[in-house]
């Protein structure tokens, strides 16, 4: 697991500077970064939207220079981490990215706030999910039993659910422009967008992604594992908070959710995405008062199971948030043990992201991104390419050889 460097204090301007320069300073300009960070093609090779670009924004920013478009360099950073892998100085230009956001959005950089971010930390704090959907998301569960105690629940994180309505909005964006700096507020000032956002959804999105949870369902009943779920008080973790730079916000919002858990006797956490794991292990524990459970993977139940080999060629795209945020691999064991399996030439520790972390607010540069790396996992001649990230899977979703791995698992287990 990568030891990540955030402020850690009363999150004041001056900590966010301690633990820039702690970062930044070491960089020697060296521009080995550029040749992996996907945004840099991404946005057509201008220096300051790479990895190398974003350290020497950093730079300006800490001599005092505050007039320069910080917004859009380091918004479109999609927090891959593939700068730090190649980089001989140890410098995580991810880490910059995530500490000047925070300038951001603390308004210590005038004017650069973005709307999108304001309107969906406003509605996360207010109805505790990004759209303000709740009986939509649990719509997956409809007709499955669920144990009465909440010892151990299935925590989904509303990600596999939000992903079509993600895409939707999206292409929205992607149509109107600039017209959202005009729309966004006026959706966060309207009370419940609920009823505008719950119109808005990819339809086969929203079935192929419903069904992926009932898989991991069936799949971890299957393995006997004894499980709840929250169902319509099911709480949105707060991953885009921290991931655009609202610390504060984020703070306060996890310790109420790490409340609600204990008010509920919840000990054991199963989640079903990378980034909800990566939220809980990796800035739950570290910005929240007693957050005490057992937070893993639903792979990590599933080792007792039995599967039928698959005589196909199969490659594995391995998402970001759990081969380098924490070091997890247990899917492309499972992969590996029933497949054949042929990786990318980029895997491991040096993946490519998928480009997905960007798409509400850049999607022409993410699906530039999400292009170059299907076409990658194309030239692997396999005729199954498996995910196992709902971020992941609806990004590189361009033909019906993608799938998430709890289908390819559901359809195996014996």
């Amino acid at each position: 697991m990568i030891q990540r460097i955030y402020s850690t204090g009363e999150s004041s301007l001056n900590e966010v500077i301690r633990a820039l320069s702690s970062e930044a300073s070491n960089c020697i300009n060296c521009g080995f970064c550029e040749a992996v960070c996907p945004t840099i093609p991404a946005f057509d090779y201008k220096t300051s939207m790479g990895a190398r670009g974003r350290i020497n924004l950093a730079k300006e920013f800490l001599s005092g220079n505050h007039s320069l478009n910080f917004r859009d360099p380091f918004e479109s950073c999609l927090d891959c981490y593939a700068c730090f892998q190649v980089c001989p100085a140890h410098v995580n230009s991810g880490v910059v990215s995530e500490l000047m956001k925070q300038a951001i959005a603390e308004g210590q950089i005038e004017n650069q706030k973005h709307q999108v971010a304001e309107m969906i930390t406003k509605i996360v704090f207010k109805y505790k999910d990004p759209l303000g959907l709740k009986k939509e998301l649990t719509e997956w569960s409809k007709g499955l039993e669920f144990e009465n105690s909440y010892e151990t629940i299935l925590y989904t994180g509303h990600m596999h659910q939000l992903m079509a309505y993600n895409k939707k909005l999206s292409e929205m964006l992607k149509s109107i422009g600039e017209l959202y700096r005009f729309l966004a507020p006026l959706l966060s000032s309207l009370g419940n967008p609920s009823f505008i956002f719950s119109k808005f959804y990819d339809k086969k999105i929203k079935e192929r992604s419903e069904s992926q949870l009932k898989n991991i369902y069936f799949l971890l009943k299957k393995a006997g594992v004894k499980f709840s779920y929250l169902g319509v008080e099911e709480p949105y973790p707060g991953t885009l908070m921290i991931d655009m730079g609202y610390v504060n916000e984020f703070k306060q919002y996890a310790q109420w959710v790490t409340d609600l858990f204990h008010k509920k006797g919840v000990k054991n956490i199963i989640t079903v995405d990378p980034h909800t794991y990566d939220v809980l292990l990796n800035k739950y524990t570290k910005y929240v008062k007693g957050f005490d459970f057992n937070v893993t993977f639903y792979l990590d139940h599933l080792s007792t199971l039995k599967f039928s080999r698959l005589d196909k060629i199969v490659t594995y795209h391995e998402p970001c948030h759990l081969v380098r945020h924490t070091d997890h691999n247990v899917p492309k064991g499972f992969i590996e043990s029933i497949t054949n399996l042929i990786l990318p030439i980029h895997n491991g520790k040096n993946t490519y992201c998928c480009g997905g972390p960007i798409e509400a607010f850049y999607p022409k540069a993410s699906e530039k991104i999400s292009d170059k790396r299907f076409k990658e996992l194309k030239q692997t001649k396999a005729e199954i390419i498996i995910t196992s990230c709902p971020i992941c899977f609806v990004n590189l979703y361009k033909d019906e050889s993608v799938m998430d791995i709890s289908e390819l698992l559901a359809n195996l287990v014996t």
